[in-house]
């Protein structure tokens, strides 16, 4: 027998978001422009649902299997990053017009509505309710390049989404049924194939990249910052929910492109001067990280122990990127010689965009540190020790950025007179150091993540 409980345990952070975004919406439409819907309403939506994903282990989610829903551990662990990495957008974001935190909540809808899909139609519908409402975000953005960056999301998810549709139609062929679980022989393979395609294109990586730097450059920092946590948060939990199902040579597969993918983006970002470009270009090589940790995770035939990997890696940079991004927002810095001499007139924001850029680069005892240690440790155990080898090559190229920036800003000559510092409020400059001094904590003390994951599931 399914419980009620477990029922609307799973389906609890989705319905707080729906009933959030209905009322922002509802408020915003019935107000005059001095009255808009209160940013905390927004705030406090998301907060609610990180806190219900965290719950979701009380109601035994091992156990619960309605129709088309499935909880486990991994699902409610990387629900609640996801999740959570909508708050730092949805707080810097302006509250003055009610679409966009409308829009964003409608994404993280979608997101939640993965994390606890138990069928390929589920996670189908959880991905376009991801996807639709972060293009409308993305042609909302100041830049002058937003709708042309919109336009090319668009298309680059709406043929993701095409190839999800393919490889859905072709797994039903071979197995008659749209379940999680394995269908048999080559055209079962084929079918999956198609849609961890789309996965793929959902986290970035290589070749499947070729949209990821316009949009994020031609986004608002904040809301590249939930693009490069939130989104890929979600797209390594669909990519962990299709090769479970998988039998054949894709899990073969699957270290390649991870290790091309970080190699990739960290060859790139060396040559970049702008910086969201940059973060960019170093986001599709921590996505190489994530794919790894999962191509980790399957070899070893999935227990639960190394999915702690993908799991840290998503939090852990989760503070890194979101907080790289913010840096941007609060700062108002956009190219890399903006950054020379910075330790000298901004000693505080040198600082905190130090410990971001060290804990991105795995420095320790920073998160990003332990997080490579864990993803590398698992895929030692797994056996695919080629792959392994290129992504240490990676790593060590993606120092040379990294530190890089470091060293611009503590021991070059600035060009110029330096920028003033523009207002961003202390609020907000309080929340990007705080993203800091997690990033650094976690490194010191890994386990807080852990213990909160274990504690979301007794």
């Amino acid at each position: 027998m399914i419980s009620l409980a477990s029922v609307l345990g799973l389906w609890g952070p989705a319905a707080v978001l729906a009933g959030g975004s209905l009322a922002v919406l509802a408020i915003g439409l019935g107000a005059s422009d001095e009255h808009r819907p209160p940013a905390w309403l927004m705030r406090a939506t998301a907060a609610a649902a990180v806190l219900l994903a965290l719950a979701l282990g009380a109601v035994s989610p091992e156990a619960a299997r309605p129709p088309l829903l499935r909880g486990d551990l991994l699902g409610s662990s990387l629900q609640a990053v996801f999740l959570a990495a909508g708050l730092p957008f949805l707080f810097m974001m302006d509250p003055a017009d009610e679409v966009p935190p409308a829009l964003a909540l409608g994404s993280l809808i979608g997101m939640a509505i993965i994390a606890v899909s138990g069928s390929l139609l589920a996670l189908f519908i959880g991905l376009e309710l991801m996807s639709v409402p972060a293009y409308l975000l993305v042609a909302r953005s100041r830049s002058p390049r937003a709708l042309e960056a919109a336009v090319k999301y668009f298309f680059a998810g709406g043929a993701a989404a095409a190839l999800f549709l393919m490889g859905m139609a072709v797994h039903f062929s071979a197995a008659g049924s749209l379940d999680l679980a394995a269908a048999p022989g080559r055209v079962g393979e084929a079918g999956l194939a198609l849609m961890v395609a789309a996965a793929l294109f959902k986290l970035g990586a290589v070749p499947l990249h070729f949209w990821l730097p316009d949009v994020y450059e031609a986004s608002d920092p904040e809301l590249a910052g939930f693009f490069s946590t939130g989104v890929k948060a979600a797209a390594v939990l669909l990519l962990a929910r299709l090769t479970g199902i998988s039998q054949g040579p894709i899990l073969a597969v699957l270290p390649w492109a991870a290790a091309l993918t970080i190699l990739f983006g960290a060859a790139v970002a060396l040559r970049q001067t702008r910086l969201q470009r940059l973060l960019a270009y170093s986001s599709i090589s921590h996505a190489g990280f994530m794919l790894l940790a999962v191509a980790a995770w399957a070899g070893q035939g999935r227990p639960l122990s190394a999915a702690g990997a993908v799991f840290f890696y998503a939090a852990a940079y989760l503070f890194m990127s979101a907080g790289a991004f913010l840096w941007l927002k609060v700062t108002g810095l956009s190219e890399r010689s903006e950054l020379k001499g910075l330790a000298r007139s901004r000693p505080a924001d040198a600082a905190v965009l130090g410990v971001l850029l060290l804990a991105l680069a795995g420095i320790p005892p920073t998160a990003g540190f332990v997080a490579k240690f864990l993803v590398f440790w698992e895929g030692f155990k797994a056996g695919i020790y080629a792959p392994l080898v290129l992504a240490g090559l990676g790593a060590f190229l993606s120092l040379g950025y990294y530190l890089g920036m470091v060293r611009d800003m503590y021991f070059d000559e600035p060009e110029g007179e330096a920028a003033a510092a523009p207002e961003a409020g202390m609020t907000r400059r309080c929340l990007v150091s705080a993203f800091a001094v997690l990033a650094l904590l976690l490194g010191v003390m890994p386990w807080l993540v852990d213990s909160l994951r274990a504690g979301g599931s007794r």
